[in-house]
């Protein structure tokens, strides 16, 4: 096997993912370089200059110290993007790095308690950061393939680190390799950047820090952990595993700082960690393995080999059984505690996952931490500094820690149980997929349950399960009674290419009343030598089903579609006195992705299901003599999805003409209204160009569509130009359409709780009023931040006076001048708006009979009825000739009330 194969059958990296898979383990790797050089250089100068009892308190303040930095870190980085995030991070760390350099060098004692808090928050931040950028630019799909290696990158980076260290220190000195560290930050910045522009989309939406982090409040945890044994046996874990790490840690450097002194004992560290993490790169790389041992045995690894490991200690207290102590605990850590922790974690919900992750990484971890420093600072104030006393100790937290490993394995296979049950098993977003030997056998116990959606579950999730052999199973479930189990056996077999099953699918294709036809059909097509001999042979099928499964499975097999589907099967089908048969026809045009004659008769047939067909059908081929015929069954309800769904498949190059039909008054306002929902689907910068030019449409209807599909825009594409000085001036346009309503509810503000023609017509003004309000915060989201402008109009709306306040003075200090201007006075609403509108827009303040009349020649349907009906209740006798000019021009709407008032009158 050539050296390409084994590593293709390594790492399954795919085509468009080397470059981000490359710098994304740089990146990674350069920052464990400079943490693998911090680590070792800050431990041997505080142990240098200090006596070994100081250590717990160390361990102390970093556990407070450093647990309260991060928290306001994430705090921080939850309100910046993480772009920024990361590059303000890296600037600062470099800066930092050298600052620390600097002040080190003037042997202030002090400063070495900062620079070991300020290295337990540089692994905190940069490292954590590196995998955030990770789960941005792979989805949960390449994750899972990819993150073993992008994992490679990071322990090669720690055992470069640790080299480097251990062969330069003594050239350089420990203070100088502060500097090296600063240089790799900024080649893994570099990284970072080329990462991101692999990508090629931005990561500015993408928050620095994942809500999860700060989205959990205390009372809430404690209360899941009440309610879940299993997530108390995992806290209680992870507690002991960071109480013994200190303990271990402290039995490691009391005995090297006995040993060693000056640059050899960070020469010492050095040496260490090079062959810790040279072992844990094998681990690995073989590690997947392991998994086959279970969540018991995988959790078990590590405090068994501690206890060995504190058993040596205890009896030959020296430098060798500790290195052999720290070694046990350092290297199962990140490999097989933290795939068995992975495990634990898997049948817990999503989101309560995700809450205790984070709760642990805030607080689990320094309050171990801090209990560790507390006991070892206790022991020492007590007069108790024989190291066996410290390995005895950590003996009594191992063997909890062994109990509890027994107790967590029967606590995740009755979760486990209890979520397939309820198919609650979440994988989709996990980094690691099924390969525990207690889930797989769950797993095969319910696939042959009677329940089929639960098999149907069971089943996927298998075959997601690496190297599990399915095909014994795949077999044996094909005669499963359920219908639902056979199809879904059909699609794994196929997706795996298994020809196992092609006599039991022919058998069910041809069984004269199978329900289950179109799976096998898939599957027979997909997996079979003869497939296109097949495929003719089954379009001929008296069971229409089996002619569908046909269509339905060549959609993605274009060659073979253009063989099979001829224009003569069409034509054939297309004429057919069966609708089925014809529906079948258009839907054979969509896969063949080719307009025949037949297209434009289709569209016109008296059967919905056809013409639904038909134009996806138009769609797909991206027919412009079907255009029109299309866009006329907007106006159909039962139709408009489908036909607003074959529209969008035209693309942008039907923008221009779809513009068109928006201004065209020969159409209806039915098909008009609904052109906004079809262009707002299509992220082009034409739709953005049709829809702004559409805003100065004098229907309110129009305009309101026209604005719900910019916003959407805008907030689906905001790489899209949407205009800033149009926009500009239609909400000036907006604002003065406000002012003129205003002017115009002025006469009649007495009748508005009055059960007449003028009251209702009050009414109506004050509903426009409301809607003109929010379609200027639609625009406003045009301008400015959209979430900011609608958290704005919801204030605005609800009218509480402190809410009110603080969004005038959020939109007082956000919008320009000539906007705020305007707007500001308009929204207040107080006193002396009319004269404000005077002032701004020469907007006069009208009598009744000007006010109605205005009314009357409004574009606004509902409005202009109103207004009728209100000059008839009002007697204005001189309007007559205003109601019947325009009843010559009125919609079916308003005609009637048009006849009405002008009898009255």
């Amino acid at each position: 096997m050539s050296p390409s194969a084994i590593w293709r059958k390594l790492f399954d990296v795919r085509k468009g993912e080397a470059a981000r898979t490359l710098f994304m383990s740089l990146y990674l790797l350069c920052v464990m370089v400079a943490y693998y050089i911090l680590k070792p250089v800050s431990a041997a100068m505080f142990l240098n200059k200090f006596n070994i009892d100081k250590l717990p308190y160390l361990y102390i303040l970093i556990a407070g110290g450093g647990g309260v930095l991060a928290y306001l870190y994430t705090r921080l980085a939850l309100r910046s993007s993480l772009t920024v995030a990361v590059t303000c991070t890296m600037l600062i760390a470099v800066v930092c790095l050298i600052a620390l350099w600097w002040l080190i060098g003037l042997n202030l004692p002090w400063m070495l308690y900062v620079f070991n808090v300020w290295v337990s928050l540089f692994s905190i931040t940069l490292f954590s950061q590196g995998w955030l950028v990770a789960a941005n630019v792979f989805d949960s799909r390449e994750a899972k393939r990819l993150y073993g290696l992008l994992g490679l990158g990071a322990v090669g980076g720690a055992a470069i680190g640790s080299a480097v260290t251990t062969f330069t220190v003594k050239i350089v000195g420990t203070r100088n390799l502060i500097l090296a560290c600063a240089a790799m930050v900024l080649l893994a910045f570099g990284a970072f950047l080329g990462a991101v522009r692999q990508r090629g989309e931005s990561l500015v939406r993408a928050r620095a820090a994942e809500a999860e982090k700060l989205e959990f409040s205390a009372r809430g945890i404690f209360a899941a952990v009440t309610r879940y044994r299993h997530l108390q046996v995992i806290i209680a874990i992870i507690l002991l595993t960071f109480i013994v790490d200190e303990l271990v840690d402290f039995q490691f450097q009391a005995m090297a700082k006995h040993r060693f002194r000056g640059d050899q004992l960070t020469a010492f560290f050095g040496g260490f960690y090079v062959y810790l993490n040279l072992i844990s790169l094998v681990l690995q790389l073989f590690l997947t393995a392991w998994r086959r041992v279970g969540v018991g045995g995988t959790l078990q690894i590590m405090p068994v080999s501690i206890t060995v490991a504190s058993l040596a200690a205890a009896a030959v207290p020296g430098l060798v059984s500790a290195v052999f102590l720290r070694f046990s605990e350092a290297v199962n850590r990140y490999t097989f505690n933290r795939t068995g922790m992975e495990l634990l974690f898997l049948p817990l919900p999503s989101g309560l996952k995700n809450r205790t992750k984070a709760f642990v990484d805030i607080f689990v971890d320094r309050f171990g931490r801090g209990i560790a420093g507390i006991l070892l600072a206790a022991m020492l104030w007590a007069g108790l500094r024989d190291m066996r006393v410290v390995a005895i100790l950590t003996l009594v937290f191992t063997g909890a820690w062994m109990l509890l490993a027994r107790i967590a394995q029967r606590e995740y296979t009755g979760t486990v149980r209890s979520r397939i049950e309820r198919r609650r098993l979440e994988l989709e977003d996990a980094r690691l997929t099924v390969g525990d030997p207690g889930t797989l056998r769950l797993l095969e116990q319910t696939v042959g349950c009677a329940n089929a959606r639960q098999a149907c579950y069971a089943l996927s999730m298998l075959a997601e399960a690496p190297g599990y052999n399915l095909a014994p199973l795949l077999c044996r479930l094909s005669t499963s009674p359920l219908l639902e189990v056979r199809a879904m056996v059909y699609d794994v077999a196929g997706s795996i290419g298994s020809m196992e099953l092609l006599a039991a699918a022919l058998a069910e294709i041809q069984a004269p009343e199978s329900q289950n036809v179109k799976p096998a059909v898939a599957y027979v097509l997909a997996v079979s030598p003869e497939a296109a001999q097949r495929a003719a042979q089954f379009l001929n099928h008296v069971n229409a089903m089996v002619v569908d499964g046909v269509i339905e499975a060549l959609r993605d097999k274009g060659e073979l579609a253009r063989d099979v589907l001829t224009p003569a099967w069409i034509a054939t089908a297309a004429a057919d006195a069966d609708p089925e048969r014809r529906r079948m026809a258009a839907s054979a045009m969509a896969v063949r992705c080719e307009e025949t004659a037949d297209l434009s008769r289709l569209l016109e047939d008296p059967d919905r299901r056809v013409v639904a067909e038909a134009c996806r059908a138009a769609g797909s081929v991206g027919s412009r003599a079907s255009l029109d015929r299309i866009v006329r069954k907007l106006d159909d309800p039962a139709l408009r999805s489908v036909v607003i769904e074959s529209l969008t498949a035209y693309g942008a190059r039907i923008s221009g003409a779809l513009g068109d039909c928006l201004a065209d008054e020969s159409l209806s306002m039915g098909v008009r209204r609904q052109i906004p929902r079809v262009l707002k689907l299509i992220r082009d910068q034409r739709s953005v160009d049709v829809l702004l030019k559409a805003l100065a449409r004098p229907e309110l209807s129009i305009r309101a569509a026209v604005l719900r599909a910019l916003s959407h825009l805008r907030e689906t594409a905001p790489r899209l130009d949407f205009g800033e000085t149009f926009v500009t001036e239609q909400i000036l346009h907006e604002a003065r359409h406000y002012f003129d309503l205003y002017s115009a509810l002025e006469p009649f503000r007495s009748h508005k709780d009055t059960r007449t023609a003028t009251g209702l017509l009050t009414r109506a003004l004050e509903e426009r009023l409301q809607q003109t309000i929010e379609r200027l915060f639609h625009l406003l989201g045009l301008r400015y931040p959209p979430e900011d402008m609608h958290a704005a109009y919801l204030a605005v709306r609800q009218r509480r006076r402190e809410q009110f306040l603080a969004a005038l003075d959020f939109l007082d200090t956000v919008l320009e001048r000539p906007l705020k201007r305007v707007l500001l006075p308009l929204l207040d609403s107080s006193e002396g708006l009319a004269e404000r509108g005077r002032d701004l827009f020469g907007v006069e303040i009208r009598d009744a009979e000007a006010a109605v009349r205005d009314l009357i020649r409004s574009p606004d349907p509902w409005l202009a009825a109103c207004a009728m009906a209100a000059a008839a209740e009002q007697k204005l006798y001189r309007l007559a000739p205003d109601i019947l000019a325009a009843e010559k021009h009125a919609g079916t709407e308003v005609l009637q009330v048009a006849h009405s008032a002008k009898m009255a009158l």
